[in-house]
């Protein structure tokens, strides 16, 4: 008060807000201090990115990280919540700084305090509005707001900044299955397929909504590759199996109907393909009861009546039928 021109007053008393967390504050008195002349640009510079990189650090470290894995709920608001302060006391460091935005965005939407999360996240966009992987964090953040509209805009824009992002792709796949726009969705996911090849949830995608809209010749060849990519994924071996019996059972209808022999072989040709798939299914998954149906099914069809009558018998007793 008493020099109010003084750069070494206004610098000091900066570095002494922030030794108690009042960050604001500490930004105040240091552009003071550089708006009457730069004599301690270096200082406030080293004290910016010393208390930046100590919140920002401790934040992921201690709370943000921890978070993402406690299963207890309160602990991991808790968490959340302390990691949304320090990531804050980051942000007000170094203000241009993108790091902390979007897990401070997060931290802010885990424990509640939606319109915060909205604050920042958009600021990170006013910040690197070229930055399509933080585009679509934003769309993220809306979608799981239930902001739908709002997060369908950002996936488009992050591809108008980045065609080739499949993560944009694979969120409007996943908008357009919940409002049942099949094509739409159909066409975002084959996008993103051709983009992340080896992730087995896409072609899981597709080959449920196929099923779903009774397409389960068109169904099988994704539903192939999603086992292939992930061996180990049960419903993707149930919903296999359920093509392949939908398909056949097409066939068989179709034959009964016309009484045309090439629907009965194409019928018999997926029992056929279905066989050994279930046989091995079975084996991995003997728990399914609806593996165990289908391979008696199969067995029935191919005339092998012992072996469906045990098979039949195994799903009842997981489904603990007498």
């Amino acid at each position: 008060q008493k020099y109010p021109n003084n750069p070494e007053a206004w610098y000091l008393l900066g570095d002494l807000h922030a030794r108690h967390n009042k960050f604001v504050e500490m930004g105040e008195a240091f552009d003071k201090s550089l708006a009457i002349g730069p004599n301690f640009k270096n200082q406030i510079e080293q004290d910016r990115m010393k208390y930046f990189a100590d919140n920002y650090n401790e934040a992921l470290r201690s709370f943000y990280n921890p978070a993402k894995s406690e299963a207890d709920s309160v602990k991991k608001r808790e968490l959340f919540q302390k990691a949304a302060e320090k990531f804050l006391a980051a942000h007000l460091s170094m203000p241009t700084r993108l790091e902390p935005l979007a897990p401070m965005s997060v931290s802010f939407l885990e424990y509640g305090d939606t319109a915060t999360a909205e604050k920042y996240i958009l600021k990170a966009i006013d910040l690197n509005p070229k930055n399509d992987t933080l585009i679509v964090s934003v769309g993220d953040f809306y979608y799981r707001t239930n902001q739908v509209d709002k997060a369908k805009q950002m996936y488009e824009k992050a591809l108008t900044v980045n065609p080739n992002n499949s993560d944009a792709y694979l969120a409007l796949g996943e908008i357009y299955t919940k409002s049942e726009q099949w094509d739409l969705a159909m066409d975002n996911f084959k996008k993103g397929m051709e983009l992340q090849p080896t992730n087995p949830a896409i072609p899981n995608n597709i080959g449920i909504i196929l099923y779903n809209n009774e397409k389960f010749e068109d169904a099988i060849p994704y539903m192939k590759k999603t086992i292939e990519l992930e061996p180990d994924n049960q419903n993707a071996h149930e919903v296999l199996s359920l093509c392949y019996m939908q398909a056949a059972q097409k066939y068989n209808e179709k034959f009964s109907e016309t009484e045309k022999t090439e629907f009965q072989q194409m019928a018999m040709k997926f029992f056929d393909e279905a066989l050994p798939f279930l046989q091995e299914a079975v084996v991995r998954f003997p728990n399914s009861s609806l593996l165990h149906n289908n391979l008696g099914v199969a067995y029935a069809q191919k005339g092998m009546v012992d072996k469906a009558k045990e098979e039949f018998e195994k799903q009842k007793q997981l489904e603990g039928n007498p």
